[in-house]
């Protein structure tokens, strides 16, 4: 070939280069856009984005972005302007060599930081692909940029830099034939090629033993409590509960929710399991690897219904090119990590846990949540309660019933062991100014308590145990500013006094249980909390098949109170009936359930009330609400309109009652 068919070759095999340049640019902006939650968490996850905005960081991502996209469609269009390429043919091939080398170090990047042990898709893998896909069009844009800087260096600095960039991809090509050719003859699980076992998925990034989370040491098995003693050493009642980040914990131990419940009831000891972003499918892995083995006498399932029922794990996709388990030296390094965290930790229970002023001097959220920082921007957190609230609060075909299949197993596997379970609510079922963003942000109706509903009526008819939580944190009364800062702030987790909450519940189950272990339903907490020694009388005498039904209608009608606090009905005003949380007739429903219902006398006397103020809610109205002399389209007033309403929902709750 002669000199200028190379250089005619280099020049075209250059252009080619920005053109496809260009294109990745578009299509990761494209894949941005697809993922633009995705993107807002995985930006707020930079510190000094607190300081900047959550939104500034994204726009500066896309602009960096379809600057490269420019760059490279500008290159395009000049070659293309260029009869004669001209430019020396070492010089082309310098700057296509260092193309290569920088996209060998972005897929570096890939496989050593971005791939993780335990991802969606399957160990070894990126969490989110349009990572891989940022990181490379950066790749490029910095190649564009690099490139003609390094032009201008010397001639030795320019064949220092590529001797070193050939030396490293040269190293790394040989390290990966020689581990594929290692992993053919020698049966070592560090080069397994097959996907890897659920344990090493969970011990990958769990804790090392003796590191410290909020001031406590992880015990040596790698979990968020004190050592786990077999059963010749224990002399009390071994408790073992198992959840996912709520029970791994976000708060200092002397707050979570089981350190709570030993307080309250110190006639047991109780260990925690839980492993963050696990499900039922899941928790019956640590049920028969880690909680049986230990002899407990309760086993409780902490089930967080914000994400549990999506109990289907993905389908397994083709590794990506920038996946760790595509490549033997990504698979190996990874698992030498693991193996590095788990046996080079100097583990030591000495340390004394961190409690009192000196805690809360540490962390003030612990006393005032005012004090805390929001762990996301606001749209992404509403964004993902939305997510939540598509699966477990509207209805899906088959997703309940895949979530009791799961359910089921481990109810299977516990054997002769005595198992209850915990239900921890989605925030969205506990802020009405959250609810109100999430039904905003689906087009599907939603119902709110439907969750919890259905696991009731689930272990109603299995004879399960269970202890809802909701009804305890919708009776928990507002702090000065509106709010019952149950969670933390933009974060979906129990703060202290949502785990004080949990705390106090899970130490009366326990009781019952141990006491009992045919106990198959307790009194709700927030009747305890709120209601009257008499009360509280009236509530222990209730026939138990008759207790899941009264306490869905009594959180239904406490829900109905807080939507008229919140639209302030004062008998002036009519509003749209799309503010109610549950649909009228469910409402009516429970008003009947109440009053035929053995409950306290105020209980009886709301319901009662609720039903006319039920009227108020008209379809057609707007979210604003109308005045009640306001003509209708069909010259009708609005106030016509809830008399008439008022009369037929109270004939149908006297006889619906006197049906019952």
């Amino acid at each position: 070939m002669t000199k200028y068919g190379k250089a005619h070759f280099f020049g075209v095999l250059f252009l080619v280069l920005h053109s496809l340049g260009a294109a990745l640019c578009l299509f990761t902006l494209e894949q941005m856009w697809q993922n633009q939650v995705l993107l807002r968490l995985l930006v707020e996850r930079i510190p000094i984005v607190h300081l900047v905005g959550g939104l500034i960081p994204v726009l500066i991502l896309y602009a960096l972005i379809i600057s490269a996209a420019i760059f490279g469609a500008g290159e395009v269009v000049r070659l293309l302007r260029v009869r004669h390429f001209d430019q020396a043919i070492d010089e082309v091939a310098f700057r296509l060599r260092i193309a290569l080398y920088i996209g060998l170090g972005c897929l570096c990047f890939c496989i050593f930081v971005l791939s993780t042990p335990d991802s969606f898709s399957g160990p070894f893998r990126l969490r989110h692909p349009v990572a891989a896909w940022i990181t490379l069009s950066f790749a490029y844009g910095m190649w564009c940029v690099v490139s003609p800087i390094i032009l201008r260096l010397s001639s030795r600095a320019q064949r220092r830099l590529d001797l070193i960039g050939m030396n490293v991809m040269l190293a790394l090509i040989l390290a990966e034939v020689v581990l594929r050719i290692a992993s053919v003859v020698w049966a070592s699980p560090l080069l397994m090629t097959e996907s890897t076992s659920s344990q090493i998925r969970r011990d990958s990034e769990r804790m090392a033993p003796g590191s410290e989370r909020f001031s406590f040491p992880v015990n040596s098995a790698g979990h968020y409590d004190t050592e786990f003693l077999p059963r010749s050493e224990r002399s009390l009642p071994l408790v073992v509960t198992i959840g996912d980040s709520f029970s791994y914990g976000v708060v200092p131990h002397y707050y979570h929710y089981t350190t709570v419940a030993e307080r309250e009831f110190p006639g047991a000891e109780i260990y925690n399991i839980g492993f963050p972003g696990t499900n039922p499918v899941d928790y019956l892995y640590n049920l028969i690897e880690e909680a049986l083995p230990l002899e407990p006498d309760l086993v409780v399932i902490a089930l967080y219904v914000g994400n549990d029922i999506v109990v289907e794990p993905p389908a397994t996709a083709p590794t990506g090119w920038y996946d760790a388990q595509r490549y033997m030296v990504g698979i190996v390094w990874h698992r030498l990590q693991i193996l590095r965290r788990a046996e080079g930790s100097d583990w030591t229970q000495d340390s004394p846990e961190t409690i009192g002023e000196d805690l809360v001097s540490r962390y003030p959220w612990l006393t005032d949540p005012s004090q805390e920082s929001p762990s996301m921007g606001e749209e992404t957190f509403v964004e993902l309660a939305a997510r939540n609230a598509y699966i477990g609060a509207a209805t899906h075909p088959g997703v309940y019933e895949r979530f009791f299949e799961a359910l089921g197993k481990i109810e299977d596997a516990v054997g002769d062991v005595p198992l209850a379970f915990l239900i921890i609510p989605d925030e969205y079922q506990v802020s009405d100014a959250l609810w109100e963003a999430v039904v905003g942000k689906n087009e599907m109706p939603l119902q709110r308590d439907l969750p919890q509903r259905r696991i009731r009526q689930w272990a109603h008819d299995g004879n399960r145990s269970i202890v809802d939580l909701l009804p305890l944190l919708l009776a928990e009364a507002p702090l000065a500013d509106g709010d019952r800062h149950l969670y933390h702030l933009r974060d979906s987790h129990f703060n202290a006094r949502g785990n004080a909450i949990a705390g106090e519940a899970l130490a009366k189950l326990i009781e019952a249980k141990l006491n009992d272990p045919d106990t198959r339903d307790f009194v709700p907490p927030a009747e305890e909390k709120t209601n009257t020694k008499a009360q509280k009388e009236v509530s222990q005498d209730v026939v138990p098949q008759d207790r899941a039904d009264i306490d869905r209608a009594t959180v239904i009608l406490q829900q109905f109170g807080n939507r008229i606090s919140d639209v302030g009905i004062d008998g002036k005003t009519v509003f749209d009936d799309s503010l109610l949380n549950h649909p009228k007739d469910e409402i009516k429903s429970a008003i009947v359930i109440v009053l035929q219902g053995e409950v306290a006398a105020d209980q009886k006397a709301f319901a009662r009330e609720a039903a006319p103020v039920l009227a108020f809610f008209q379809p057609d109205v707007g979210n604003t609400g109308v005045a009640l002399d306001t003509l209708r389209s069909d010259q009708k007033t609005w106030r016509s309109v809830v008399e008439a309403d008022m009369q037929k929902i109270n004939r149908e709750i006297v006889s619906g009652a006197q049906a019952q």
